[in-house]
């Protein structure tokens, strides 16, 4: 399982122990990729804290800017930070040099309102294909109460 968030620095991501020298290098690259070159993920200030096989778990502090009409997280919102989830979670199954994961679908079941606080999406990978993938991602809110359910198909996309 993976282990505990690093604290402030962006790049420095909780990885799990018995990874290989190779695995820790290409999941050192997914986290390097997803913090320095994802304009969108620093539009919403999600980060990513944690990378294991088929797993990993981003935070968001939901503030203002985060909020719809109704003073709630605005669904937009959670459904990126699951997406993210579980689209990263599937990257580490993928050879980076000629994979990468897109999605195609996407369902969220959206359980109850957000106002304020840290906000974490568990993604993880249920089933990898040679062309799809299905994962799944809880967000849940500080408090732990999960907030919102989401299922993901994801095409496994050739590299050009």
């Amino acid at each position: 399982m993976m282990k505990g968030d690093k604290g402030g620095d962006p790049l420095a991501v909780g990885l799990p122990d018995g990874l290989t020298v190779e695995e820790r290098d290409r999941f050192e690259e997914i986290a390097r990729q997803r913090t320095r070159f994802s304009p969108y993920y620093e539009l919403l200030g999600m980060r990513l804290a944690e990378l294991g096989k088929g797993e990993s778990r981003f935070l968001m502090e939901a503030e203002g800017r985060h909020l719809n009409a109704g003073g709630v997280v605005h669904g937009g919102a959670l459904a990126s930070l699951a997406d993210a989830a579980m689209g990263v979670a599937l990257a580490t199954l993928l050879d980076p040099l000629c994979e990468r994961p897109v999605t195609v679908e996407m369902k969220v079941n959206f359980l109850c309102p957000v106002r304020e606080g840290t906000l974490e999406a568990r993604g993880r990978v249920l089933q990898r294909g040679r062309t799809l993938a299905l994962g799944e991602a809880e967000v849940l809110d500080g408090e732990g109460r999960l907030v919102a359910k989401a299922l993901g198909t994801f095409a496994v996309r050739q590299r050009q």
